[in-house]
């Protein structure tokens, strides 16, 4: 199998990927679980999500920055882990 590109998604995108309990756990992860290696610790005031990409093993990868110092920060939530998603993903790519 060829290796999948990484594919910038927007907000429309994210949402029609992922459905609602998905969404859920992205928004729960990016509010209270993003590490910033400036604060060295949970950015505990969130992040600011600046790029959503689907990366080369369907997983959505967060690039942004955190709210209380500005530093960039980068969080990768594996959804492509689960079979169901990494074939929606696949089909979502065409």
């Amino acid at each position: 199998m060829s290796k999948l590109k990484k594919i910038s998604l927007n907000q429309f995108q994210l949402a029609r990927l992922l459905d609602d309990e998905q969404m859920s756990l992205l928004k729960v992860i990016i509010d209270e679980n993003v590490f910033c290696t400036h604060c060295v610790g949970i950015c505990n005031e969130g992040i600011s999500a600046v790029d959503t990409n689907l990366n080369s093993q369907n997983d959505i990868q967060i690039h942004g920055i955190c709210n209380k110092c500005n530093g960039s920060v980068s969080r990768i939530i594996e959804f492509g882990v689960d079979k169901a998603f990494y074939e929606k993903a696949t089909e979502f790519r065409k």
